[in-house]
């Protein structure tokens, strides 16, 4: 094993750094972050409460995210600044899993292209789990690498390995799938192992203490990761009827058709998984030998497992019943780097090296050069989306911009209703728009009901308010919004705004 220069360790954390911050305020708040914002703004016994009702399943991410919001503030920069952080850390531990895999330049490449891909960008500027949840992938992924290939106890590295899979089940029970792609890996393991070695001929030629502790130690590890999230997956069980928006997102094949958008639009994973073709065959024209030592065997058994095995399953469910979004399947972007990197590395490599068994500490100066023109190409081919992710609706929603319009426009006494579940929440986000209107639809507000969205009054009780009101603003999340609660009452159409997957209408009452 190679740990390699310092600054080939640090660098893929410094470029994921600069990417989470570049533009970080850009883009507005989208609906997810309102909801985190509904959440921590209240006290701690009501977000309690509220976890109680519902949302358990992020209440681990509320619970870090609330002092964070009394100490410093709720704005963009603030709230997705550990996202930031998570990120930065995560591409470091891929480029720690390309070190000890293969070789320092892998670990380099795989941690730059993990830092270059726009869903590490847009996830690295969310105030959402995702990226602590990438984060705690990659850092179980390390230490079950360690745990098989260490030559002493490997109980400290199963520990770890325990603590990280137990607190991403409480971060997102979707990222549990993770589990049953280890399992693929400490089943090839085992049956690789030779006379109680595990992984032979891995880095350092580590011989590992045998094949029934590694069973036995990662099983109760398993058991006692599961153990601990288990009070929020039941409470997460209990409130599965949250779920509904996910039934609008593709299930069964159709999730199989966008599964590949995980990287990005524009086809990213597709040239993430070029270059990891054109690496493989290049290293193949150098003979067998030469492509077992630029793609170890270890490479892949941890590898494609991550990437392959988690959309499978939750693919397999959705088909029972809907669970598929691409987001819940973005702690497999590590997995697609890696491999990605282990083939840019070995694409670099003059033919002239390839006879060699053993793949050489460094790269000729040609090779550095390829490979950097590679990283640019690849930087380059997803720019546009880097852009757009930074822009006012790179999030998908520009809250930032109803806020401002209603700001702009509205007058005293202006009441507000909102059409569709996934919308209440929305005023949340920012305080000088939507949530300065009355809220004539809401009979209870989001706090005093315990949960994210407040409850709905009846039609009639609505009908009642608005007498006497001489404008509403009309704020519906998804569709053509229908203003069929004013039918009759003489309200007349101003102007339409169409803000992000928004539609915001205001309607003004034609008495004299």
């Amino acid at each position: 094993y190679r740990a390699g220069p310092a600054w080939m360790r640090v660098l893929p954390s410094l470029v994921m750094a600069a990417a989470g911050l570049w533009g970080i305020g850009g883009a507005s708040y989208w609906r997810d972050e309102a909801a985190t914002l509904t959440a921590v703004h209240r006290s701690f016994g009501q977000l309690v409460v509220m976890l109680g009702h519902v949302d358990a399943v992020h209440g681990l991410y509320y619970l870090v995210m609330w002092p964070l919001v009394r100490v410093a503030g709720a704005g963009e920069v603030v709230t997705r600044l550990p996202s930031v952080v998570a990120m930065a850390v995560a591409a470091g531990l891929v480029a720690a899993l390309g070190r000890r895999l293969v070789s320092p330049a892998t670990g380099l490449a795989a941690g730059l292209i993990f830092a270059i891909l726009p869903p590490a960008s847009k996830y690295a500027q969310d105030a959402r789990a995702y990226a602590m949840v990438i984060m705690l992938a990659a850092a179980a992924s390390y230490l079950l690498v360690r745990a098989i290939g260490s030559t002493g106890r490997r109980r400290g590295w199963l520990a770890g390995y325990a603590a990280c899979i137990g607190v991403m089940g409480a971060l997102d029970a979707f990222a549990l799938p993770l589990i049953v792609a280890h399992a693929v890996t400490v089943g090839l393991a085992l049956l690789r192992a030779d006379g109680g070695r595990i992984w032979p001929g891995a880095p350092g030629g580590e011989p590992g203490r045998g094949a029934g502790s590694l069973a036995a130690g990662w099983l109760a590890a398993v058991a006692a990761a599961v153990a601990f999230a288990s009070p929020i997956l039941v409470l997460g069980f209990a409130q599965r009827g949250t779920l509904g928006w996910i039934r609008h997102k593709p299930q069964g094949l159709g999730a199989v058709q966008v599964s590949w958008q995980v990287a990005g639009p524009g086809g990213l994973v597709v040239a993430a998984l070029v270059v990891a073709a054109a690496g493989l065959a290049v290293s193949a024209l150098g003979g067998l030998a030469r492509l077992r030592a630029g793609w170890p065997w270890r490479l892949t058994a941890l590898c494609l497992p991550w990437l392959l095995v988690p959309p499978a399953v939750l693919i397999g469910l959705s088909f029972l019943t809907p669970v598929f979004t691409t987001r819940y399947i973005l702690y497999c972007l590590p997995a697609l780097a890696l491999l990605a990197g282990a083939g840019l590395t070995a694409a670099c490599r003059p033919l002239k090296t390839m006879a060699q068994r053993q793949p050489q500490p460094g790269l000729p100066a040609a090779g550095w050069a390829v490979g950097a023109a590679a990283l640019v190409a690849v930087a380059a081919f997803g720019f546009g989306s880097q852009l757009k992710i930074r822009g006012p609706g790179g999030q998908g929603d520009n809250l930032r911009r109803a806020d401002q319009i209603v700001a702009a426009n509205r007058l005293p006494g202006d009441a507000l209703i909102i059409t569709g579940g996934s919308a209440r929440h929305v005023p949340d986000a920012y305080p000088y728009g939507l949530a300065q209107l009355k809220p004539v639809s809401q009979a209870q507000n989001a706090v005093a009901a315990g949960n994210l969205n407040g409850t709905v009054a009846p039609p009639a009780v609505v009908r009642q308010r608005l007498a006497g009101v001489n404008r509403v603003w009309l704020v519906a999340g998804r569709g053509v919004p229908r203003a069929g609660i004013l039918d009759g009452l003489g309200f007349r159409r101003l102007q339409r705004w169409r803000v992000g997957s928004f539609w915001l209408v205001l309607y003004q009452h034609g008495r004299p």
